[in-house]
């Protein structure tokens, strides 16, 4: 019985060692690359390199239901985000400028609100004048999770464009401007 406590006791001290990890590392939104397992660049995928976006489908911040399989056929840009992430609140007017910019020339953009307080995101999103609709990733991370080899689960913000086939056509592990945002989409836009 001794040894099934001590047992359990590591058990937990590794679980709350790692999940202290996970909080610190949760907002990587610093410019550049970061490590050898590329968090915090930015790359354009070739063509015949990408791979398939997860149709993912939930609950929206205002309560509407979204299946991002209506979105087929349009470029979209996916930004996920958390209120409480200084990144995020830097890149956000950026991101709105992009969608009020290319919302009139098929591009979608979709938030995936992510470890975060609904109320606090809901201010967010309005102090922020966020005008594209946001999903809500729940306290099981589902939305995060179908993610796994896309992001990583540490990599908030990330955005990712997803071409009018549903493939990955460009990805930024860490904060974006306008400009970057822009330049690549005018390339995925404008892919036949």
């Amino acid at each position: 019985m001794l040894r099934r406590t001590e047992r359990t006791r590591r058990s937990l001290a590794v679980a709350t060692a790692a999940a202290l990890a996970f909080g610190l590392a949760a907002c990587g939104g610093s410019s550049g690359p970061k490590n050898k397992n590329g968090d915090g660049t930015a790359v354009a995928f070739a063509v015949g390199q990408r791979k398939p976006f997860p149709m993912l489908s939930g609950t929206t911040l205002d309560g509407a239901k979204l299946d991002l399989n209506t979105f087929k056929g349009k470029v979209m840009v996916v930004n996920l985000w958390g209120s409480w992430c200084p990144p995020c609140q830097r890149e956000a007017p950026y991101l709105e400028h992009a969608y009020e910019a290319y919302k009139d020339k098929g591009v979608q953009f979709v938030g995936i609100d992510t470890r975060d307080d609904q109320a606090q995101a809901r201010a967010f999103v309005a102090d922020k004048q966020i005008g594209y609709p946001n999903l809500v990733d729940g306290d099981d991370e589902s939305l995060l999770t179908k993610l796994v080899g896309i992001t990583s689960l540490q990599n908030v913000p990330s955005t990712i464009i997803v071409d009018k086939d549903g493939k990955i056509a460009w990805r930024a592990l860490r904060e974006v401007t306008y400009d970057e945002v822009a330049a690549a989409l005018d390339t995925v836009v404008t892919q036949k």
